[in-house]
């Protein structure tokens, strides 16, 4: 809906129709562009306040930051409000790259897991 520049939003009257929508004007198509690219932005900002904070308290000077997710991979302009929006909350000089994450949540959860047996084993003192 973000990529129809043309402004005569055939694919937004389409999904609009398709959902039971009726008599679709551009106008509402309109507004519709207009509130997804609030929305979209938002959650870009959203997400970069969390990774900028990571970094600002890991104060590494380069890190890279494994993403997953289809609005991060599909998103026609998600990956540029990040990264801009990082930029600007970061402190100092640090640098980082963002890298996309094929297959990630399978291996987030496998990580996690991994990571959680070896807290719980050098608590126990390694008889877990």
């Amino acid at each position: 809906l973000l990529e129809e520049e043309d402004k005569t939003f055939q694919k937004t009257m389409q999904i609009l129709e398709d959902i039971g929508v009726e008599s679709v004007s551009g106008a509402d198509c309109a507004n519709v562009a207009y509130v997804c690219n609030l929305i979209s932005t938002r959650a870009a900002h959203l997400t970069a306040a969390a990774i900028a904070t990571l970094l600002n308290r890991m104060q590494r000077p380069y890190v890279t930051v494994g993403v997953d997710g289809s609005v991060y991979r599909f998103h026609p302009s998600f990956p540029r409000l990040l990264d801009e929006k990082i930029d600007q909350l970061i402190e100092g000089d640090l640098e980082y790259q963002l890298m996309l994450s094929e297959d990630g949540s399978g291996r987030g959860a496998a990580l996690v897991a991994a990571v959680a047996t070896r807290m719980k084993r050098e608590r126990l003192g390694g008889n877990c």
